[in-house]
This record gives C-alpha cells, structure tokens and sequence, in this order.
C-alpha cells in the first residue's frame, strides 16, 4: 500500500520554515525557499520524493545537480558555483523556468536521489572526543553509519583550524598539512587534542554508498552543497580527491541490520566506536530502538562507544541526557559500553556543518 500523497499546502509550509531557517547560513537559498513557498506548483514537484526524503533541500540540490551538469543554462548565471561573478538579482523567474521544462526530470531526481551531506566540517566536532577515547583505549576502529562516500572516515589526513576562549582566546592547529583545513571556532572548555588519534581501522556503511569513481555521483555530492557556501565546496572537492588517493572500505547495508557485520570487519584492530552524525533522524521510530538494542548487545559482549552528532528532538526515544532530549539543535553525544554498563553523555552544542562548537561546562571529563 503506498504512503498518502503529502498536500502541496503542507509542502509549501515546509518550505516557508526553512527559508527561515537558512536566513542566516544560505541567503542564496533561503531567497529561493521563499519564492517557493509561494508557488505550489514548484512545491509539488517534491511530491514525488519518498515521504522521508520530502525536504524543501532536496529539490534545491535536484536543481543544482541539473546546474552543475549543464552550467550553459539561464539558471547557471546566477550560481556561484558555476559563475565566478555570478547576477545578483532575483534568480526565481529562471529557477521556475527550470522546474516547469524539465519538470519530469526533477520529479525522477528527487524521487531516487536523497540529501547525502558528506560534510566534512563535522569532523572538527569528532575528533576532541575520539583524541579522548584514544588516551583511554588506544588505537580506535571508526565505523560511520550512513557514511556516503565514507569522506569523515579519513578525518586523521585533514588539518584542523580551532580558535575561540577554549582555546585562550588564540588559534589551535591540529594534524599535519593538508588541501583539506577544517575551521571550528571553540566556545568553553573543550578538551581540543595535540595530535590526530591513531586511527587502526575504519568502515563505512550506508544503504547506498556513492562511487567515488563515478561522475553522476560525485556531481550529486556536489550538488548537496548549498550554492553560496564556497568553502565547503571547495573543501569537498579537495577531501574527495582525498578519498580516492587513500581508499577506505564501505559496504552497502541498514544501519541496523548492517552493523554487527560492519563491526566485524574492523573487530580487533582497536576501539570500536560507532559514529552516526544527522542520521537518526532518517531512521523510523522502530528502527532508533533497534539500532540502540543493537548496540547494547554488541556492548554486552565486548567494550564500546558511540559518537552521536545528532537533532535529540528529531530523534525522540534516543537514550540521550534529558537536559537535550527535546533541543532541535545540534548536539554532540558520546556513549559508552564498559563492562556491559551503557552510559551515554552530552559534550557539546554545536554548529551542524561543524564551524562552531560549545563545550558543556558541566561535563565531567
């Protein structure tokens, strides 16, 4: 039986919020969400997107993606990704001219495509909890769910740029030279760490994992990006050459069904610790308590810990800390399984794409 089709007036709604919401981050695309939320015959065409996928930054990148592959269209003019000094003026006109030529084409995009951010800024929000589990436990053994193109996997060859009062006020860099430089600003005592921790293993595992070797996919990558924000693009396009120069293993499975055998792969070549960031969220309410149960069992057998960089408040039944439990904001989790004991910990509020990160004071190291 398939799912109810999502009225357009709910669609539009979306829409309107999360112009708001990219007020600040994408003046770019929050012009564009607007526009659309007045429109619904744009905002229709997300209606044929799985009920799960149907984001208003899902049809962006399906039009940004059409972009990048064909940068002689009307719309590329207005891109900063396709045009060095790209229009200024108001870019909806030529954007619904897109959506209403090629309207059937969209509508096959964002029907098999999904929003997978390869966000490598996130990184700078792992690594002072994974440098703490590294002087707790030694060597780790990273296994990142809903990894994508498995680019966080490499976070031990990109460089780190920290400054803010957890630093004294001064600049931290952490990691060796790198085309990928990864800026966190650091606000309260994170504990920030001297060196890159000793990374022994590491897998990925995502239901549909992007080729690196393939065009399509990489230009759908690219395409997540929002258009105004150049560093990240560029810094994506850096970290997947990357990623194609020092491989990384990722197979194709569920984040519950798959994990115990992902786990495997990496079993004995040091900690494991299992990262999710903005992936919870995806998951069906069923499915959280299984991929928790999940975890306790492999806890029970052997130590272990969890990386969590998720939206408590979109994730509801998690076992987070109540102080978060409804927060929408970012925020980062560690748990640990010592002994069979499950505890899980909050360390952070932080910014989603990783630039900023707020230390909890109250945080017993």
């Amino acid at each position: 039986m398939s799912a109810p089709i999502t009225p357009v007036e709910s669609l539009q709604g979306r829409f309107r919020i999360a112009s708001t919401d990219h007020r600040r981050r994408s003046p770019f695309n929050a012009r564009l969400l607007a526009a659309i939320a007045d429109r619904p015959d744009v905002a229709s065409i997300l209606q044929a997107a799985p009920p799960e996928q149907q984001l208003p930054v899902l049809l962006l990148a399906a039009v940004h993606s059409l972009v990048l592959a064909d940068a002689s269209i009307e719309l590329a003019d207005w891109y900063p990704t396709t045009r060095s000094e790209p229009r200024t003026d108001d870019p909806f006109p030529a954007f619904v001219r897109v959506c209403q030529a090629r309207n059937d084409e969209l509508r096959a995009i964002v029907a098999t495509r999904s929003t997978q951010t390869n966000e490598v800024g996130r990184c700078a929000l792992f690594l002072p909890v994974l440098a703490e589990l590294a002087r707790e436990r030694g060597p780790l053994a990273l296994i990142d769910i809903g990894t994508s193109a498995g680019l966080n996997l490499r976070l031990d060859r990109y460089a780190y740029d920290y400054t803010g009062d957890g630093t004294g006020g001064g600049a931290w860099r952490v990691g060796d030279p790198s085309t990928v430089v990864v800026p966190c600003g650091v606000r309260g005592p994170a504990p920030l760490p001297s060196a890159i921790p000793m990374i022994a293993g590491r897998i990925g595992l995502d239901r549909e994992p992007v080729d690196l070797a393939d065009d399509d996919s990489i230009r759908w990558l690219m395409a997540c990006i929002w258009p105004d924000q150049h560093d990240r693009f560029e810094r994506l396009r850096n970290a997947i050459e990357i990623a194609r120069e020092h491989p990384a293993a990722v197979i194709t499975g569920d984040a519950v069904e798959g994990l115990r055998g992902a786990a495997a792969v990496v079993s004995g070549s040091g900690h494991p610790v299992v990262i999710t960031s903005w992936v919870l969220n995806y998951l069906t309410p069923a499915d959280r308590q299984r991929f928790v149960a999940t975890l306790d069992e492999m806890g029970a057998d052997s130590d272990l810990s969890w990386v969590a960089l998720e939206s408590p408040g979109l994730c509801p039944g998690m076992p987070f800390p109540a102080e978060v439990a409804d927060s929408f904001l970012t925020h980062l989790l560690v748990g640990h399984w010592r002994a069979g004991r499950r505890t899980v910990r909050h360390l952070a509020e932080c910014h989603p794409h990783g630039y900023w990160l707020r230390w909890n004071a109250a945080d017993g190291q």
